[in-house]
């Protein structure tokens, strides 16, 4: 008895060992991927670390830290709380989250955070000088540049010191000071392309423009790709009235950076001057594609419509203006002298009047509420800054450009299981053919000849025994794996005759008429599109399907099995297709009650919930299909959620 308890001990033990070692194995190599640039990689043993053990620490520390990366700033804000909860005397957690609030415009929140920071440890230079880069954002540059004597003061280490003090003294006009932090960090590495850009931007503010252009060719021969360089060269170009190189440097920095809205900007004005009203147009439209609260690209627009005789185009425009700043005089100046052109001389009166009382209001506020009027209209106005210079030992999987699609709907595969699939357990439901079943969601080529070999197996067993509903069920899903649709909805409707609670039966028939639809309607792009040389073939099908039958079958399926999560994320899927984004969104948060790791899932309500404007929410959606292993989140969260 002894040896045995003895025998059991030591396997508890081990299995105890071995547990922890796991643990400590999947947080160090969460930190190890993260130390490689693979962020991905280590979001996902970061996860099953903190599956492991909830309340650890450093697991949502570095989860937030390798969200940071990916620019997940949702996701990574929420890590960060969840770390400061677990152990709230961390300055640098404090820290890491103001950061992300400040990259989020919850700066209330963000100097909340730099504050307790710095009363948990005061001597910590990062910390003032993580202040100082939102202080700068703000353009409160005084406080900024004592954030960054402070961090000087306290031997902060990073040349960025003087680069972001230089900006802020430039900032307040101070050039000639500014010049010289920027002079610092030349000094000391003289391929600074940020400290040369910047010092540039200040020569070209001194109308030092050929000493300007002699920092910006630099740059751009230490690195010929530099975004930034071409702007700025562009801009000193464009002062001069050399608009040929100035659109020569424009063009160059969107082909580099298709999202860059200031290059679309200014060359949408290049365009308007030059009167050529078409290219300028479609720019501005651009620039509101990115952005579509920039201020002064609808007035812009506005002008130039105006100058190509498109009055209600302009008009539209100053009443967006306005909406998004009410309190922009030349909006209402502009708008008086459309309105007047439009014969409505009581709007231009008052658009007129208005101008001129705002005008007035403005010339008589003190300084510190113009000070606050001109963030609010900095921030209407603020633009996609170019995507950084990749570092190819990281990964930036959100920088690319790949089209955003709705995740697809999942069907039953009776083939050798692929990689990306999902587990169904049926046991101890009633008339399912087999304990759990397998499911898919991608479009991966069969093997046919091994599919008809099983249909001719099926044949077999079907002759044997015609009455089995299972057989039929199985043959149909089969045929429509190889695309024979009408031999497959023939063997549906038997298998539904034979046994009709079967939820299998129902939900595999809608996701082969699903299916089906997307081919019909696919080859009927095909036929009205303007490409000879694209040919489909049709599917031959002896009976119309349309969408309301396949939500049908989904509904049947779901009287059936209310707790079957696949049909009712099918069931989302068919409705976007018919506009009821609503009821999606809703068979959606069904499906994730069932299922909280779906991750596609919650992607696809996303998408939706970003489709009807209800960007907050979305954004915590794709974050937790991010965190959950769908990459493509990322780049939807770069291109949709912080702008």
């Amino acid at each position: 008895m002894k040896l045995k308890i003895t025998f059991l001990l030591f396997i508890l033990s081990f299995t105890f060992i071995s547990f922890a070692q796991q643990r400590i194995s999947n947080l160090e190599m969460g930190k190890y991927e993260l130390s490689r640039g693979h962020y991905t990689r280590s979001v996902d043993y970061l996860n099953q670390a903190i599956q492991q053990q909830p309340d650890l620490y450093y697991g949502f520390y570095f989860r937030g830290i390798a969200k940071e990366a990916l620019e997940d700033f949702v996701g990574a804000e929420q890590d960060y709380t969840k770390a400061i909860a677990i152990y709230p005397n961390r300055a640098d957690v404090f820290t890491e989250r103001a950061v992300i609030r400040d990259r989020l415009f919850n700066f209330t929140g963000a100097f909340e955070d730099f504050a307790k920071a710095i009363s948990i440890d005061s001597a910590d230079a990062n910390i003032y000088f993580n202040r100082a880069v939102s202080l700068l954002s703000l353009n409160q540059f005084e406080a900024c540049i004592l954030d960054c004597n402070n961090a000087e003061r306290l031997k902060f280490k990073n040349e960025n010191l003087y680069i972001i003090r230089g900006a802020a003294k430039a900032g307040l006009t101070s050039h000639n000071t500014a010049i010289d932090d920027f002079n610092k960090v030349i000094k000391k590495n003289p391929k600074n392309t940020y400290a040369l850009n910047q010092r540039g931007k200040a020569l070209t503010e001194l109308s030092k423009k050929d000493s300007a252009l002699m920092d910006f060719n630099l740059v751009l021969k230490i690195d010929s790709t530099n975004i930034d360089a071409l702007f700025n060269r562009s801009t000193v170009y464009m002062t001069d009235m050399k608009t040929d190189l100035a659109l020569a440097d424009l063009k160059k920095a969107i082909r580099l950076s298709p999202d860059y809205a200031s290059a679309y900007f200014n060359r949408a004005i290049i365009f308007g001057n030059s009167k050529k009203y078409k290219e300028s147009l479609n720019d501005y439209d651009k620039v509101l594609e990115l952005n579509p609260e920039n201020v002064l690209a609808y007035f812009n627009r506005a002008i130039v419509k105006s100058e190509n005789k498109d009055l209600k185009g302009a008009l539209k425009d100053y009443d967006k203006v306005i909406e998004l700043f009410p309190d922009f005089a030349d909006a209402y100046y502009n708008r008086s002298l459309l309105k007047k052109d439009l014969n409505n001389l009581k709007g231009s009166t008052d658009d007129y009047k208005k101008a001129m009382e705002i005008k007035q209001r403005n010339y008589s506020l003190n300084d510190s509420i113009k000070f606050t009027k001109g963030i609010q209209l900095m921030k209407l106005l603020t633009e996609n800054t170019p995507d950084e210079k990749k570092n190819e030992a990281n990964e930036k999987i959100q920088n690319s450009m790949a089209d955003i699609q709705l995740h697809s709907v999942y069907s039953i595969t009776l083939l050798p299981v692929p990689k990306n699939f999902r587990i169904y357990k049926t046991v101890g439901k009633q008339h399912y053919q087999s304990e759990m079943v397998s499911l898919v969601n991608n479009k991966d080529s069969v093997d046919s000849k091994k599919v008809k070999d099983e249909i001719s197996q099926l044949a077999l067993a079907i002759a044997k025994n015609p009455s089995d509903a299972s057989n039929y069920l199985d043959r149909a899903i089969l045929f429509s794996s190889i695309k024979s649709y009408n031999e497959s909805f023939a063997d549906y409707d038997k298998a539904i005759l034979l046994n009709p609670k079967n939820p299998m039966a129902w939900f595999s028939r809608a996701n082969t008429r699903f299916k089906l639809l997307e081919i019909i309607h696919s080859f009927d792009d095909v036929n009205q599109s303007e490409s000879p040389n694209i040919k489909k073939d049709k599917p031959a099908v002896q009976a119309d399907h349309t969408y309301e039958m396949v939500i049908n079958d989904y509904n049947k399926t779901l009287k059936l099995d209310s707790s079957f999560t696949f049909a009712w994320f099918n069931n989302a899927n068919t409705k976007i297709l018919l506009g009821k984004y609503k009821e999606a969104a809703d068979d959606l948060t069904r499906a994730i009650q069932l299922y909280p790791t779906l991750s596609d899932a919650y992607f696809n309500r996303g998408l939706i919930l970003i489709f009807l404007g209800y960007k907050a929410e979305a954004c915590k959606d794709i974050s937790k299909a991010g965190e959950l292993g769908i990459q493509e989140a990322y780049q939807v969260i770069k291109r949709y959620c912080y702008k």
